[in-house]
C-alpha cells in the first residue's frame, strides 16, 4: 500500500492545521484550522469581527490552509477528520470542506462548534457531520478504519485520529497533552497507546509548538490550584475582579466559575466566544455553565450590564475575553472606554492564559498590560499550564506508540528543530524515518 503525507498547513507555521493522508487508493484530510492572527486582522480591517468571509477573501488574507496543492487528490479524499474545537483546527471547515464529497467525522463538541459556525455565518455546508467518541472504529474504505482515540487538550473531547492499515497504523497526533488528572473529562489512557505501539504503529505525525520546552506539561489540576491559591487564598474584598482566559478551555472556565462561587460572588462571563463554546459544551453534555454564570453574548447587552454593576463590582468576579490583547476585546474596549467602566487603583485583573508566541500578540498584550498599569490595576500574570505536549511528553509518546516514522506538524522552523533533535535522540534518522515537511510538500513513506 502507498502511503504518502502532504503538509498543507501548519507545516513551518503556528496553525491554519490541515494534513492529507494517502493511504494506498483513499485519501483522509485532518484538521481544517484557520491563522487566527490573519483572520482577525482581516475582520478587524472590515470593521465588522467575526462577519462571513468567503473561501477566496479568506486565502487571500492567508487566513486558511491553500488546499490547491493536494487538487489532484480530490477525487480519492473519503473523510475530513477534525480533531478538537480549537478554531486552528476547526475554523476553516465551513470554507474548505464543501469542496470534498466526503463526510466530517469530529466529536460531539466540536460538531457542535462547527454547526453553530454555520449556522451564524448562514454558510452552505453539504458535508454529512458524524458524531463520533473515543473508541469508536469506522471504515471509511475496503483499507482504511478510522479509529477515534481519546485525548486530553485544553478543549473537551480532544482525539488522536488513528488510521488502521494493512501496513500499520498511522496516528495524527496534533494538539494534546499527557494529563493524568484532568479537571473535566477522562485522563489519557497510556495503557491503551502502549496497547497500540505493541499492535505496530507504521507512522506518527505529531504536533512541535512545544518540542523546545523541556519539561512534562502540568496536569490541568495544577492550573485549578493555581487559581484557587490567587482567587481564594488572597484578600480581593472591596476591589473590582476581572479573569481573562481562553473561552474554549471548557474546564478552566469551569473552575474559575467554582472559585467565583465560593467567594460569594456572581460570576458573569462576557462576549460571543464564551457563549458560543459554553453553548456547545452544554449540547455536546459536557457541562453546562449556564447554571454555574450569567454568560452575555452581544455588545449591547455587555455594555447595559457593565454600567449596572460598575458601582457593586465588588459582588461579581467578571470573565472577559482579551488575554492576547485583542483590539476587538471586551477587556480592551472596557480599557479604552468604549464600555463604561471605571478602572481604580488596586482592582486585581487575573490572565489565566499565557501569550501565544507570535509577534502581534505580544505587542497587543504589552500595550494592554501599560494601559492596566496606567490605572494602577494589579496584574496576575500566567496563572496557566499549557494543553500542549512538552518535549518529555513528546518522548513518552514515541516510547509507548513506537513508530516506524515520525512527521513534526504545528511549528515554525524553531519548533521544527526542536522536535528534530528530539526525534534523533530517539533513533530517528533524518530523511529516512524523521520526515520534515513545509506546506504544500509531500512525502512518499511507502511505495506500492
Amino acid at each position: 500500500m502507498r502511503i504518502e503525507i502532504a503538509a498543507v498547513g501548519g507545516y513551518g507555521e503556528s496553525g491554519r492545521n490541515m494534513v492529507a493522508l494517502r493511504l494506498g487508493n483513499d485519501v483522509v484530510l485532518c484538521d481544517m484550522g484557520l491563522h487566527l492572527p490573519n483572520y482577525i486582522k482581516l475582520n478587524e480591517e472590515e470593521s465588522e469581527a467575526f462577519a462571513p468571509l468567503s473561501e477566496s477573501r479568506l486565502k487571500r488574507a492567508d487566513a486558511i490552509p491553500r488546499d490547491g496543492s493536494i487538487k489532484d487528490w480530490r477525487e480519492d479524499v473519503r473523510a475530513i477528520v477534525i480533531t478538537h474545537g480549537h478554531l486552528d483546527h476547526i475554523g476553516a471547515a465551513p470554507y474548505i470542506a464543501p469542496k470534498y464529497d466526503a463526510p466530517i467525522y469530529c466529536s460531539p463538541f466540536a460538531a457542535a462548534i462547527l454547526r453553530g459556525i454555520i449556522r451564524e455565518d448562514k454558510l452552505d455546508v453539504p458535508n454529512e457531520i458524524i458524531e463520533v467518541r473515543p473508541g469508536r472504529k469506522v471504515r471509511i474504505s475496503k483499507d482504511v478504519v478510522f479509529e477515534c482515540i481519546h485525548a486530553t487538550h485544553s478543549t473537551p473531547q480532544t482525539m488522536l485520529a488513528g488510521f488502521h492499515t494493512p501496513e500499520g497504523l498511522v496516528v495524527y497526533a496534533n494538539d494534546y497533552k499527557m494529563d493524568d488528572k484532568p479537571t473535566l473529562g477522562k485522563p489519557i489512557d497510556r495503557r491503551y497507546l502502549k496497547e497500540l505501539g505493541r499492535g505496530g504503529v507504521f507512522a506518527l505525525i505529531q504536533d512541535c509548538l512545544y518540542a523546545d520546552a523541556m519539561r512534562h506539561t502540568p496536569s490541568e489540576s495544577i492550573a485549578k490550584d493555581m487559581l484557587e491559591d490567587v482567587l481564594l487564598d488572597l484578600d480581593h474584598s472591596g476591589h473590582g475582579l476581572i479573569v481573562t482566559t481562553f473561552a474554549s478551555h471548557i474546564a478552566r472556565l469551569k473552575s474559575i466559575a467554582e472559585c467565583g462561587r465560593k467567594m460569594g460572588r456572581k460570576v458573569v462571563f462576557i462576549g460571543r466566544s464564551f457563549h458560543k463554546y459554553c453553548s456547545a459544551a452544554r449540547n455536546a453534555g459536557v457541562t453546562d455553565l449556564f447554571k454555574k454564570a450569567k454568560i452575555v453574548k452581544y455588545a449591547r447587552q455587555a455594555s447595559r450590564l457593565l454600567k449596572q454593576i460598575e458601582k457593586r463590582k465588588q459582588e461579581y468576579l467578571l470573565v472577559v475575553s482579551g488575554h492576547q490583547g485583542e483590539p476587538q476585546s471586551v477587556l480592551s474596549k472596557m480599557l479604552d472606554g468604549i464600555y463604561s467602566w471605571n478602572f481604580e487603583r488596586d482592582d486585581r485583573i487575573v490572565f489565566s492564559s499565557s501569550v501565544i508566541p507570535a509577534d502581534i500578540n505580544r505587542a497587543q498584550r504589552a500595550a494592554m498590560d501599560e494601559k492596566l498599569k496606567a490605572f494602577g490595576v494589579r496584574i496576575f500574570d500566567n496563572v496557566h499550564v499549557s494543553g500542549h505536549s512538552s518535549r518529555e511528553d513528546i518522548r513518552d509518546i514515541i516510547h509507548l506508540l513506537r513508530p516506524e516514522h515520525v512527521l513534526p506538524a504545528h511549528g515554525e522552523d524553531h519548533h521544527i528543530d526542536a522536535f528534530k533533535s528530539l526525534a534523533q535522540e530517539e533513533g530517528f534518522v533524518d530523511g529516512k524515518t524523521l520526515h520534515i515537511l513545509h506546506n504544500g510538500e509531500r512525502v512518499v513513506l511507502k511505495e506500492d
